[in-house]
């Protein structure tokens, strides 16, 4: 089990309808290549740069001190990541990764609450 966040490139949403579509789009893609046995697209150079940048913070998957659940703090598709936070972690890790996906101009979702951050 992991805090999960997901993290995307585009527009912030502007209604509840609208976040619905951008969060089906994104898992009906993810959904499509894991049944045709697809890879997923490589990460976009935002997502990149945001990878890198939580990276800096605090060290990958694995290594001592590590807030992740999963390496690379979590799965990259194309203009999209999840972001796995360890419970235990997800207080002072969420409000960081929403903070810094802002400053990238990323859009950051909460999957526990159903909400966008900050």
């Amino acid at each position: 089990m992991s805090y999960d966040l997901q993290i995307w490139e585009g527009e912030r949403p502007s209604s509840d309808a609208e976040l619905r579509r951008v969060l089906d789009r994104i898992s009906e893609d993810m959904e499509r290549r894991v049944v045709a046995g697809e890879p997923p697209d490589p990460p976009s150079p935002a997502i990149v740069d945001f990878v890198q940048s939580l990276l800096r913070r605090w060290p990958d998957c694995g290594q001592e001190g590590s807030p992740w659940s999963a390496g690379g703090t979590g799965d990259a598709d194309g203009s999209s990541l999840t972001v796995l936070i360890q419970w235990g972690r997800e207080a002072e890790v969420s409000e960081f990764v929403a903070g810094l996906a802002q400053v990238h101009g990323l859009v950051c979702y909460d999957c526990q609450s159903g909400r966008l951050r900050p």
